[in-house]
C-alpha cells in the first residue's frame, strides 16, 4: 500500500502543517485524512499501531480435507497430498497486516492498514506529533 514515503513537515500556509502525506493519507496538525475521509485531531485521544495475524481458514480446511483425503481409495490420496502441499504453502506464505487504531470519544476507528510495519509506524509517527502539536501556539 504505502511503497515510498514522503516523511517531513511541510509548510503549506501559515495555519497548515502536513506532517505525513502519501497514497491518500495525510496527517496535519488540525486533521487526518484516509482516502478522503478527515478525523479531526481535537476529537483523537491516542494512537496505536495493530498486527493483525492473517487469516488461515483456507489453510486449515485445505490441510484437514487432505489429511482425511489420504485414507481414501483410488486418486483420493493423491488429491490429499496435493491438498496438504497447498494449505501447507498457503499457511507459510500468510503475513500479518499492521493497522493505524485512532481512539476517540466515539469510539475506535482501523484507519490504516499496510503489509510493512515501517509504512504504519510513520503514520502513527506523524500522528502522534500532530498530538504533541495540536495545543501548541505555533500552530495558531
Amino acid at each position: 500500500m504505502l511503497t515510498h514515503l514522503i516523511y517531513a513537515v511541510e509548510v503549506i500556509s501559515m495555519e497548515e502543517s502536513i506532517y505525513f502525506s502519501h497514497h491518500g493519507i495525510s496527517v496535519c496538525h488540525s486533521r487526518f485524512i484516509v482516502n478522503g475521509k478527515p478525523i479531526p485531531i481535537k476529537h483523537v485521544t491516542t494512537v496505536e499501531s495493530k498486527k493483525l495475524s492473517p487469516n488461515l481458514i483456507l489453510a486449515k480446511l485445505c490441510l484437514i480435507g487432505g489429511v482425511v483425503l489420504l485414507f481414501g481409495s483410488g486418486n483420493l490420496p493423491l488429491a490429499g497430498i496435493f491438498s496438504i502441499v497447498y494449505g501447507s504453502v498457503m499457511w507459510f506464505l500468510a503475513t500479518p497486516k499492521y493497522a493505524v487504531v485512532i481512539h476517540t470519544l466515539a469510539g475506535n476507528i482501523q484507519a490504516v492498514t499496510g503489509d510493512n510495519v515501517l509504512d504504519v509506524e510513520n503514520v502513527l509517527t506523524a500522528l502522534n506529533v500532530a498530538l504533541a502539536l495540536r495545543g501548541s501556539s505555533a500552530h495558531k
